[in-house]
């Protein structure tokens, strides 16, 4: 049972950080919903919303 649990802590691990190395090279993120956008988009493809920024940080 250990091994599984190991297995599991690690997956996650690496999930978070694939999932944070991928929010590193967003370009562009929506004023109104907060999504981060890989390119640059007239609008944003969860809200609609047309408030698209580039990212400064």
């Amino acid at each position: 049972m250990s091994l599984f649990n190991d297995l599991g802590r690690k997956v996650e691990e690496l999930k978070q950080e694939v999932g944070n190395a991928s929010d590193d090279e967003a370009t562009h993120r929506c004023i109104e919903c907060d999504t981060l956008l890989y390119t640059d988009h007239d609008e944003c493809p969860d809200c609609g919303s047309t408030s698209i920024l580039p990212r400064s940080d």
